[in-house]
Formats: C-alpha cells, structure tokens, sequence
C-alpha cells in the first residue's frame, strides 16, 4: 500500500485545487436564496442550471453576494458559483433538489398542521376502519401522519410493529422486487413506544435485505388518547436517496411479536387489502 501511494504524485490525476469559495442557501418552496459564506470573496456571480436527457440549460445568472430564484418547477438543478478569493477567480459547483415547501413542523406539538395537506393522492386509510394518515414532503423530508387504532386485535400501542417499505426512486428493477416495488428501503419497528423504542433498517438496493445501522427517522408529535395514538414523524431526502419524481410505498403494522398481520395502510378510501402498494407524485408544485 505505501508503494501505492508513493507512486501518486501531484498532477498524476489532473485533479483541479479544492476552491476556497463556498455557498449556502435557504429554501421557501420554489423560492431559494443563496448566499456566499466564506468572508472576502469579491465579484460573486451565480449560474442556475437545468440538466434533462442528457442536455443543460442555464435558466438564469446573477450577481452579488447574495441571489434570490424562484424556479419554474420541482426537480434537480446544478447551481455554479464563481468569485474571487485572494486575487484569484474560482468556481465551485452543486445539484440540488429543488421541491415545494410544506406546512409541517415537527417541533409545535401539534397536528394542525396535517390540516393545510389537502391532496387526495397524500391520504391513506387503514383497512380496519379506523387508522388513516397523511403523507407530504419538501426538499429536505419525506412526512408521515399516522392515526392508529389500539383496539385492532393484539396492537396494543407498545406493542404494534410499523412494517414500511419504500421504493425511493419508483423503479421496480431496482432494489428488492416486493409487492409490486422495487423496495430500496425497508423499515420494521416500534418507534413511537414511550420506553425502549426501537427500529430496524435493512437496505434492499441489492436485492436482499442488509442491515443498515444509524439510520435516522426524526419524530415529532406523539399522543395516546383514547382508544387511538397519533404520531408523525420525517425521513431524511438525502439520507434515504429520495431524489425523484415519485416514490412507491407499502405500509402495515403487525400484531406484537409478529403474530399476524393486524391492518394495512390503504390509498383512497377503500377498506380491502388490495390497495396497499402505492405511488406519491413528488413534483407538485
């Protein structure tokens, strides 16, 4: 290995200086702003680019250390930056996933927020009757909204099991072929319990389950009432690689310790086991 290393010299690999320059920016909806954070960099110009079937197009430039767009619709856009930087000119460049806002905060303690999701196609209903849910989503997160019944047989709260498989590029060659998804990621838990909860991951890109440790999901509210719980929670974008137009999902809980199957989450307002695999349109606008 050091023989290796010693034969890799400057210049071998025609590798251009990592620039000094560097950006941010700040998402409302279509709406973003970016900004020049490294202090003293001078002439800062922008460049907004669209890449689609394998062509590129510069939607529009701009200058200062601070620029403001409003793309025209959702999807991925590389964004160059160029400016000054101790007398000399540098660029730096990234893609980045441009997607609607959304009403939903984790940190209000409260549901209200579900109100303002009205897309017919973000709803689920569980086959038993009484669970249902929302979904929606930003640039940054994926949120879930779940309702759950605690009278379903053998699902108590503490002790359902969430069974979720997610197909985040909507491709059923890739991933693990399951109930009609190409599942990239697959989810067993019982994350919302008040004491030791806990959670699964497996990574299916192979086509097998892995086990992946670290994975993160953000919880937000969670409350027992009655004879239901309610619960929402995010899954990172980037963590999970969920970049595309759309994504496929199955959802169901399990009775406690893997008994039997105790409901489906359903799309639409149909109550049978037939609807449990759907598709979520991830470009509104």
């Amino acid at each position: 290995m050091a023989l290796l290393s010693s034969c890799v010299r400057k210049g071998d690999l025609g590798l251009d200086p990592v620039p000094d320059i560097e950006f941010d920016y700040l998402c409302d909806g279509l709406t973003l702003t970016f900004n020049s954070v490294v202090p003293n960099t001078t002439d800062v110009k922008w460049e907004i680019i669209k890449t689609e079937n394998g062509t590129a197009e510069t939607l529009t430039t701009g200058e200062g250390e601070t620029y403001t767009y409003t793309f025209p619709k959702p999807g991925l856009h590389w964004i160059k930056m160029s400016g000054k930087y101790n007398g000399q000119e540098q660029v730096i460049s990234g893609k980045i996933l441009v997607a609607k806002a959304s009403p939903i905060k984790l940190d209000d303690d409260s549901f209200d927020d579900w109100d303002a999701v009205e897309y017919e196609d973000f709803k689920f209903v569980g086959d038993d009757g009484k669970s249902y849910g929302k979904f929606d989503y930003n640039a940054d997160y994926v949120f879930f909204y779940v309702a759950m019944s605690t009278t379903n047989e053998n699902t108590p709260a503490d002790g359902a099991i969430m069974n979720l498989r997610l197909d985040t590029d909507d491709l059923t060659g890739t991933g693990m072929s399951t109930k009609s998804l190409g599942c990239d990621w697959f989810l067993e838990g019982n994350f919302w319990k008040p004491e030791e909860p806990w959670a699964d991951w497996y990574d299916c890109a192979s086509g097998d389950t892995v086990y992946a440790e670290g994975k993160n999901i953000e919880m937000g509210t969670y409350k027992d009432e009655g004879d239901m719980i309610y619960m929402e929670f995010a899954l990172s974008r980037k963590e999970y690689g969920i970049n595309g137009s759309s994504m496929g999902i199955f959802f169901k809980f399990y009775q406690t310790d893997w008994a039997d199957d105790s409901f489906y989450m359903n799309f639409g307002e149909g109550t049978t086991k037939d609807k449990t695999t759907f598709h979520f349109a991830m470009d509104k606008e």
